[in-house]
């Protein structure tokens, strides 16, 4: 009977996802660009075209905005071609001009491409018009900015606008392209988990005693956030000694931790029973019934949302986006050109010295080294395999404190699709934080383990020497979260047992990571990242710079959490307190002394800017997660407490409540986790935030094949920061990482590396400076263009706006209208001018 019920409730909520599943597919007609108020004529002496990219497999039409002139007869053909320089078409369609009866969207069909996915394509349209020799048709258009893969053509010449299309696709054959993409997306992943949960998994069950007593799910996340603080470590060890091991770094780690679990867990075959530890008071049976299977099934499906979202949204990205992601992806690159850690920054820069913390930056490498995909593709999935695991960790915590399963579930959900943070990160690339806050969790749950027990556990202090040392080279911002978490932990715990051996546990623990990092730590004095910090923590608020202040503002709390979840977060505190949760006291002083320590101003103190608000709280998905996964946790435990207590009164406790309770918790979550994933697909905005585009990749190629290497490219460029770094605005600043060229803009480190030759920060904002105050056309620009050999300029598919307003002294027309350059290459909205020998 049990086994009965058990699949037909297994039943229903199959039934329920896949019905949830399918009610959220997209529709096969896919809007690239909206239609606006404006038109362009086609007449039969003309043609009207526009490049893309397609999306998916099966590309089989594309929809037009179309407006008839006057009534006459005739017929609209469309030209589908792999570029608008190829000879041969690749289909065609026909539409009758009297079918078009008003203005509107309008269908052109061919047979479907099997092949189509990611692939660039040119579509144009000519008009074979009979009788009324005035006949023309109107075909919408949209804003230039607002389509990056692409722009429209009139007469087989690139404009500075878009087509307002659609394009459409056999479901069949997208099915099958989604399936095979998701096929590789599975293989990444496991290059993911091989990489970064088997060597933290090995050591935490060599060395932490209790590893055994803990649920699978949470030693996942453990393994997980410790995993990533073992290869930074590696890097900066085997540097010491003068080892770069190249690809060694990838798989060494994973494969001597599987090793030892081999060899340790020799036996599970012969009791696969053993695997499922028994956990919070359960028995092993209590962990097979029904009511112990739903909690792992729906933890696997929340995560199945997590990572797919994730995956889902960098499908059609060939490039990380922001700023941020150009430096990392030439970090990673430098650590795989060099088998390790690097100084000189060479090909692709003139700096000299690296002192910035490298933790995401050897995970990439690794993943490359790994997986063979390039470095900019590595840092896109190892940033949002992190991203995932960065929810996934928040688990062991929450079930700490909230004490059963539920909450850790509960707090995968809320973080990982119910509030925009970590996943809004993607658009920044900021992954590094997001690396150190993975690890930070390890250093949390360690240290307050290490202090409730009973006894000093020196392989536990032997975790957290690699767990701080790891988080320290990943992040050196994140590492004072970790401070801060441990000063949190001292106040609670200085008066609840022996004083000394606290202190004494606690300086152990950090001693051991300190000296891991040490080495680091004394290179880091190389730069400037030191000297920043002391400036930043010594200058009072009043000598401050408005940039500074205004920079640090908080700005509106929606924009890390909705409203709903800052609403439940301060019933939820209460609860907790009122149930004397030392775990919800705990956060919540963190999190204060976090905030405190962002506005040092509010004690009248110095130090504003060195941890800043916004650094703060677009982190605040921690204390979110693990408060609100609590609280399901204690929900759980007393509707059941409850229901329990008032069915014993009357002798008549159906064996299936824990179970029916546990069905009902997870058809919520779900169905929760469903609606949550179609909100955070709209969290990712390549449009705002990406600087180098499909067009700009097509540029790279030709740069690469018609220019000599020696040629340099002024890019557009704009002062950042309050005026102290300059940064690109499109993807000219691409140009040496991905062309091979050099260009006016070095990555945004040079702020705080050493300067390859006195007065370098001066001799590279001089010439923005001169450029946005000149002009391009200044004899003493053109001078300065010619004494640093940029022979060359290049405007980006999105013409220097990305993150500036303007003015545009690279604006294209500005350039067409100088004598002192010519145009060699314009495609798409790509312009390649070259300053002429005269000038």
């Amino acid at each position: 009977m049990f086994f009965t019920l058990r699949h037909k409730y297994l039943a229903i909520w199959l039934s329920l996802f896949l019905a949830l599943a399918i009610s959220g597919c997209s529709p096969l007609i896919k809007i690239e660009q909206p239609v606006s108020s404006d038109f362009i004529q086609l007449t039969g002496d003309t043609t009207v075209g526009q490049s893309f990219t397609a999306r998916y497999q099966g590309l089989e039409g594309v929809v037009l905005f179309l407006k008839a002139g006057q009534p006459a007869s005739g017929t609209l053909h469309l030209h589908l071609k792999s570029e608008p320089q190829a000879s041969d078409d690749l289909a065609t369609a026909t539409l009758p001009l009297q079918n078009i009866s008003s203005a509107g969207y309008y269908r052109f069909q061919f047979p479907a491409l099997k092949d189509s996915q990611n692939h660039d394509y040119y579509v144009y349209l000519t008009l074979d018009k009979t009788g009324n020799a005035e006949t023309g048709i109107n075909v919408g258009s949209g804003a230039a900015n607002t389509y990056l893969n692409g722009s429209d053509y009139q007469n087989d010449i690139p404009q500075d606008g878009q087509l307002a299309f659609r394009l459409v696709y056999d479901s069949g054959q997208m099915l099958a392209g989604l399936i095979k993409q998701g096929l590789k997306w599975l293989i990444w992943l496991a290059a993911g988990l091989f990489l970064f949960i088997l060597p933290g998994w090995a050591l935490l069950s060599l060395l932490w005693r209790n590893w055994d007593q803990r649920g699978w799910e949470e030693k996942l996340g453990l393994a997980g956030s410790l995993s990533l603080a073992v290869y930074p470590l590696l890097f900066l060890w085997t540097n010491l000694v003068g080892l770069h091991l190249g690809s060694l770094y990838a798989w060494l780690p994973p494969i001597f931790g599987l090793g030892f679990l081999a060899w340790k867990n020799r036996g599970v075959f012969r009791q696969p029973g053993s695997i499922f530890k028994p956990e919070m008071g359960q028995t092993s049976s209590t962990r097979l019934s029904l009511s112990g299977l739903l909690p792992t099934f729906t933890l696997f499906a929340v995560l199945g949302l997590v990572f797919g979202v994730r995956f889902w949204v960098i499908r059609d990205l060939d490039l990380p986006m922001w700023g941020d992601s150009y430096q990392h992806t030439m970090i990673a690159q430098l650590l795989v050109d060099n088998g390790g850690l690097f100084s000189s920054w060479q090909p692709y820069s003139d700096l000299t010295s690296f002192t910035y913390h490298f933790g995401f930056h050897s995970l990439v490498a690794v993943f490359h080294w790994a997986t063979g995909l390039s470095l900019a593709q590595s840092v896109l999935w190892t940033g949002q395999i992190l991203n995932g695991l960065a929810v996934l960790a928040l688990y062991p915590l929450a079930t700490r404190i909230g004490k059963n399963r539920w909450a850790g579930i509960a707090a995968v959900l809320v973080a990982g699709l119910l509030v925009p943070m970590p996943m809004f990160y993607v658009n920044w690339g900021r992954y590094t934080q997001l690396a150190g806050q993975v690890i930070l969790i390890s250093v949390i749950y360690l240290i307050w383990q290490l202090v409730e027990q009973p006894n000093t556990d020196w392989r536990l202090i032997g975790l957290l020497w690699i767990a701080f040392g790891g988080l320290a080279l990943t992040h050196y911002r994140v590492l004072i979260y970790g401070i801060l978490f441990v000063i949190a932990l001292f106040l609670f715990y200085a008066f609840r047992g022996p004083f000394w051996t606290l202190i004494k546990r606690i300086f152990w623990a950090g001693l051991g990571g300190a000296v891991l990092y040490l080495p680091w730590f004394i290179h880091v004095f190389g730069g400037r990242i030191l000297v920043i910090l002391a400036h930043q923590v010594t200058t009072p608020v009043n000598q401050t710079t408005e940039f500074a202040q205004e920079y640090n503002s908080i700005g509106s709390l929606f924009t890390y959490l909705p409203a709903w979840m800052w609403l439940v977060l301060l019933p939820i505190i209460a609860w907790g307190l009122w149930r004397k949760e030392i775990g919800v006291a705990l956060v919540s002083l963190w999190w204060f002394l976090m905030t405190l320590a962002a506005n040092p101003e509010w004690l009248n103190l110095p130090g504003m800017g060195a941890l800043s608000n916004f650094a703060v709280f677009i982190a605040v998905y921690i204390p979110a997660g693990i408060l609100c996964g609590a609280a399901a946790g204690w929900f759980f435990e007393a509707i059941q407490d409850e229901r329990t207590l008032r069915l014993s009164a009357t002798k008549k406790i159906p064996l299936s409540l824990t179970s029916l309770l546990s069905i009902s918790l997870s058809v919520v979550f779900i169905a929760a986790g469903l609606s949550g994933a179609r909100q955070r697909r709209n969290d990712v905005n390549p449009a705002g935030f990406s600087l180098a585009t499909r067009p700009d990749l097509r540029a790279f190629n030709w740069i690469e094949a018609n220019i000599p290497k020696s040629a340099g490219f002024l890019v557009n460029s704009f002062f950042a920061y309050g005026g102290t770094v300059v940064v690109g605005s499109d993807g000219g600043w691409w140009l040496p990482l991905l062309a091979g060229h050099n260009s006016n803009l070095p990555p945004i480190t040079y702020g705080f590396e050493n300067d390859p030759w006195p007065g370098y920060k001066d001799w590279i904002h001089s010439l923005t400076i001169a450029v946005l105050n000149k002009g391009i056309d200044d004899p003493q620009v053109l001078a300065m263009l010619a004494e640093r050999k940029l022979q060359y300029i290049y405007v980006g598919q999105l013409q220097g706006s990305v993150n500036y307003p303007g003015p545009y002294p690279l604006a294209p027309e500005t350039l067409l209208a100088s004598r002192h350059f010519k145009p060699v290459y314009h495609q798409d909205r790509v312009w390649i001018f070259e300053m002429l020998p005269s000038s």
